[in-house]
């Protein structure tokens, strides 16, 4: 059964509630049936199906009209993102066939998504989102690989399964934003329906997405070659610590104790790629992410898991970086601009926050 419930929810997403709705109103159906010749039994459970349809009615409002939780990343067109887009183009044989957009976060990542409007009626839209300091931390083939390993997710359809799956547990959460389960009663009855079943789904998308990683490592492969999708491995892992020991970390005790708002982080991150792109410390992070203990939520494989479905058994030598992507795959006013505007809406936030901690 529980097999049954996640294939449906591979399939249909959020959409998956359907057929749920469907069964609640096919045993009411039946429950009205019964009601001349088994009236005493009809009235007893009433409390029951009365219950079970609303709860059914509820979830299906929650999960399909409420209005989704909005980005609010960049997005990025040709003029802006110029190299981007022709990468993208180049790696992605089917482009031509949905709709695109290209999203610019805050995040050291970068990941990809189908939308299906209407159970898929309406056809897809692809978002692809590119982390703003991975451009500025990391070179254009290395972009390039992490661009091809996205492209490979869509060609294998993992778009269509795990996010399918996220897309399911992102709307149930939602739910609880509108019918809040410690002040609503229909918030308490869909927490007792959804409880388990989140955590087991949850559960799944880990072990789905890690598998999935590991399909788009060897699909990035055969785009790029095995060299370059392994370097870019290697510098995700080794940039990602330089990058939390640089200035994460620094600048999030800097916060605790600040009375204004310090310096933000992508004016520390421009100023200090020299010392991010350091050859031994680079080498010395690589090495303790290879050795290193992996965190269990997460959605990705272990590092030395990921070398090695690409046939490495420990760090192979890899060209340093020299240059930024950004100047090469945004446009110049924008590679600027973007920066700038999420630092101010960083010290914004962090300028609020230190106010109300005074």
């Amino acid at each position: 059964m529980n097999r049954l419930v996640l294939n449906i929810i591979l399939r249909l997403g959020r959409y998956a509630v359907l057929p749920v709705v469907a069964l609640a109103f096919v045993i009411l159906a039946i429950w009205l049936l019964a009601m001349d010749r088994y009236t005493i039994a009809v009235l007893a459970t009433a409390p029951i199906v009365f219950s079970m349809v609303l709860g059914a009615l509820a979830l299906a409002i929650g999960l399909l009209l409420l209005p989704s939780r909005k980005h609010r990343d960049f997005e990025a067109d040709e003029e802006t993102a110029p190299g981007l887009w022709a990468i993208w183009k180049e790696l992605d044989p089917s482009f031509v066939r949905s709709r695109r957009t290209l999203l610019i976060d805050t995040r050291f990542n970068a990941s990809i998504g189908e939308v299906s409007r209407y159970a898929g009626l309406f056809g897809q839209h692809v978002t692809m989102t590119v982390g703003l300091p991975m451009l500025i931390v990391l070179d254009e083939p290395a972009v390039r690989a992490i661009i091809a390993h996205e492209v490979a997710h869509a060609e294998l359809r993992h778009t269509s399964g795990a996010v399918n799956l996220a897309d399911f547990i992102a709307a149930s959460e939602n739910v609880f934003l509108y019918a809040n389960p410690e002040r609503t009663i229909t918030g308490r009855i869909l927490r007792v329906l959804l409880h388990s079943m989140l955590e087991r789904l949850e559960r799944e998308y880990r072990a789905l997405s890690r598998e999935n990683e590991l399909h788009a490592d060897l699909g990035s492969a055969a785009r790029v070659g095995r060299t370059e999708a392994a370097r870019a491995l290697v510098l995700m892992e080794a940039c990602g610590t330089r990058l939390t020991d640089l200035v994460y970390s620094p600048l999030e005790k800097e916060v605790l104790g600040a009375i204004n708002a310090p310096r933000p982080p992508f004016e520390r991150i421009f100023k200090q790629l020299a010392d991010i792109w350091a050859p031994e410390p680079i080498a010395a992070a690589a090495k303790a992410g290879l050795t290193g203990e992996h965190e269990p939520d997460s959605t990705h494989p272990p590092f030395a898991k990921r070398l090695a479905n690409l046939g490495y058994d420990e760090i192979p030598e890899i060209d340093e970086i020299s240059t930024s992507a950004i100047d090469q795959l945004l446009s110049r006013d924008a590679a600027r601009d973007i920066a700038t505007l999420f630092d101010a809406e960083w010290t914004k936030t962090a300028q609020a926050w230190v106010t109300i901690g005074r």
